[in-house]
């Protein structure tokens, strides 16, 4: 295996948390677990590492919730998501590693403070935001893996429905992952010995995570539960670019 013991012991670990989260909030996996793991290995890795991990456990939750899924939501948001994708993935793998980790620290650490200092309240906003929330989307997917909070914000501003909510993104992300893991493999990222060492190295986390969070969902004060993920964002969004700097 081509890790050192504490990559081996750090991976499964990371895993755990990022998809516990994943179960009780329906989105944030990616949030723990690129950021934390870029402490170990290279992000040309962990991010195709950590969508073929992902498409598993977003389908998981998807069929467990496909009742609520927002149909009309993703017929508009999955075709400029499509575009952004192709351009994230053809960045990640043609910018210098040290840009493209001040860029994931950058993204990360300001999400995290928006979240931790900005009241989260849903909204009435048009469809058509839809668009630029799929564009943009997908090309921070693409290219940091960590798309999610645009997505989440754009659906918090259009339901304040939790179980619609969580159906509808675990749709987004299925989708966006499984396109994600196709660009990756016809451009080579996936095709690393690394890469597959590391999903096994996770299955596991995320199949006992999933279990756990989804146990937990709507027994914790998701407000406690927000609070912590965005303190831990801001706390490994400024590590990260500490360590490129």
């Amino acid at each position: 295996m081509p890790f050192p013991p504490e990559t081996l012991i750090a991976v499964p670990l990371i895993a755990l948390a990022a998809y516990i989260i994943l179960g009780i909030s329906g989105f944030g996996s990616a949030l723990v677990n690129i950021p934390l793991l870029a402490h170990f290995l290279p992000l040309q890795t962990i991010v195709p590492m950590i969508v073929a991990v992902d498409f598993s456990a977003t389908i998981t939750t998807q069929l467990r919730f496909r009742r609520d899924i927002d149909i009309a939501e993703l017929k508009l948001l999955v075709p400029p998501m499509v575009l952004g994708i192709l351009g994230g993935v053809t960045l990640l793998a043609t910018l210098p590693a040290r840009i493209t980790l001040i860029c994931l620290g950058a993204f990360v650490a300001a999400y995290g403070a928006y979240r931790l200092f900005t009241p989260q309240s849903a909204g009435a906003i048009s469809r058509w935001w839809a668009i630029p929330t799929g564009l943009v989307g997908g090309l921070v997917g693409g290219l940091l893996g960590v798309g999610g909070p645009i997505y989440a914000a754009y659906m918090a501003a259009r339901t304040d429905d939790p179980a619609r909510m969580r159906a509808t993104l675990s749709a987004i992300f299925s989708i966006s992952t499984g396109l994600r893991l196709l660009v990756f493999l016809i451009s080579g990222l996936l095709i690393q010995g690394e890469v597959w060492w590391g999903v096994v190295l996770m299955l596991p986390g995320m199949f006992i995570g999933l279990t756990i969070g989804h146990r937990l969902h709507g027994r914790l004060d998701r407000r406690h539960v927000a609070a912590f993920v965005s303190v831990l964002l801001l706390a490994s969004g400024v590590s990260l670019l500490l360590k490129a700097i």
